[in-house]
């Protein structure tokens, strides 16, 4: 019992290890990019033992969407909702979207908002999950908003699918920014997101 156990967390190390690799390539050049070659070589791991973590390319681009998704939640969602007021949760996730993009803590910026245009004309598992993730984004926005506006926190006039809606466009155009490296843009962009959730 105990061998297995040590078994299974040495698995799930060299799993958690491989997908920060991969996390990291499809960042950059998304998830079409990820083969098995690739990443064997990218995480100094064989190719046969990633077939075995993961099975198939499709299983290994799924895996990898979670766990950038996951990295995204502990560094920026989870901090964010653990403030005091609706507001102050608002504030916070805006701020920390681009604080995440902006210090590259992937490398290629925001992934869901990279793998949602990828896979925008792709049917399938990765599109539904990519979707999936992209309507608790703007269901996150508009229920914080929804919750400011009762706080007084935000005007009363406040529209929170609007408000989600223009957040995740300045998400857009600041990703983009950033990999380009047009810095006015991307600050302006987050600027922008800032007055939009701090306005009375």
């Amino acid at each position: 019992m105990v061998e297995t156990d040590r078994r299974r967390l040495r698995g799930e190390k060299a799993r958690a290890g491989v997908l920060a690799h991969s996390a990291r390539i499809a960042s950059v050049e998304g998830l079409e990019g990820l083969t098995f070659g690739r990443l064997a070589t990218e995480a100094g791991v064989a190719k046969g033992n990633i077939q075995v973590l993961f099975g198939d390319k499709e299983a290994l681009q799924l895996a990898t969407l979670e766990s950038a998704v996951d990295l995204y939640r502990v560094a920026v969602v989870a901090p964010a909702l653990a403030l005091a007021s609706p507001g102050e949760r608002l504030r916070a996730l805006v701020a920390g979207w681009f604080q995440f993009v902006q210090e590259r803590s992937l490398p290629g910026g925001c992934f869901l908002t990279a793998a949602s245009s990828e896979y925008r004309s792709r049917p399938g598992a990765i599109r539904d999950r990519v979707n999936q993730h992209r309507n608790e984004a703007r269901e996150r926005f508009e229920t914080l908003a929804r919750e400011a506006v009762a706080a007084k926190e935000l005007p009363a006039a406040t529209d929170p699918a609007r408000l989600a809606f223009d957040l995740l466009a300045y998400q857009a155009i600041a990703n983009v920014a950033a990999s380009m490296g047009d810095a006015a843009q991307f600050t302006m962009a987050r600027e922008r997101s800032l007055e939009i959730v701090s306005a009375k």
